[in-house]
């Protein structure tokens, strides 16, 4: 990789070493399978440094799986079935959870490797690049939960949690155009991100985070979500305000 001004990777001329070229175009999917592949281990993991102590051992030997429909197993297993490290049950649900499941994993893997093609030709906006991985806690937290609503046909929150989401993909949506330096950051696309994060910020307060942080009635887990979704929004109004004001003058999009 040749360094340029800036720290970032030079863009790989038609002359370039072969080798160069294979890098340079593997990289961006391996980053990104990575990313996609790690990230809800990553998310059990933590769960488990919470919930280690309140969790209970389970006895495979004797442990069965009474509330398992068997049909994805066939003819090799029906009735109460044995300990299973994962399993799940042939319903509509299931269907809609592995819709889930496939498409964020797709996106993910799509978004990452768009920026990682950004930065290894030189074409990364890296003020949008923290936009977008410090929105990752968010989008997959929504994710996360919808697949709880569906698992567990707890329907209740789900519209207050879809005003959240729809946001919050309209706002990276801009994000990753605007992470190409080939798009400049002009008012109308800087000025809808940070109304956005305006509006998260307000609704997320009056909603759990002045209660749980700043008075202090939450749990730790609950004081590191809600930090983890203010912080990211308060970054996202800052960030593309510093951009504009960096612009001698303001283009309409």
């Amino acid at each position: 990789m040749l360094p340029v001004a800036g720290g970032r990777p030079s863009r790989p001329s038609r002359g370039a070493p072969l080798l160069w070229r294979i890098c340079a175009g593997a990289a961006p999917r391996l980053l990104a399978f990575a990313v996609a592949a790690l990230l809800p281990p990553l998310h059990v993991f933590c769960l488990w440094l919470f919930w280690q102590n309140y969790s209970r051992q389970v006895d495979r030997s004797t442990c069965t799986c009474s509330c398992w429909d068997t049909v994805f197993k066939g003819t090799y297993e029906s009735g109460i079935a044995s300990y299973k490290h994962f399993y799940f049950n042939a319903t509509e649900n299931t269907f809609k959870i592995w819709l889930m499941v496939a498409g964020f994993l797709v996106i993910l893997y799509e978004c990452v490797r768009w920026l990682a093609s950004l930065w290894l030709t030189a074409r990364l906006r890296c003020s949008m690049a923290l936009l977008f991985f410090s929105s990752l806690f968010s989008h997959y937290y929504s994710w996360w939960i919808y697949i709880n609503y569906y698992n567990d046909e707890f329907y209740s929150q789900w519209n207050h949690q879809l005003i959240f989401t729809i946001t919050e993909l309209i706002s990276t949506c801009v994000v990753l155009w605007l992470s190409s330096l080939e798009h400049s950051v002009t008012l109308l696309p800087a000025m809808l991100i940070s109304m956005i994060g305006v509006y998260h910020v307000i609704a997320s307060s009056r909603d759990q985070f002045v209660l749980n942080v700043l008075q202090g009635e939450g749990h730790a887990h609950q004081v590191v979500r809600d930090i983890g979704f203010m912080i990211p929004d308060l970054l996202h109004i800052i960030v593309p305000l510093f951009n504009l004001r960096r612009r001698s003058f303001y283009v309409m999009w």
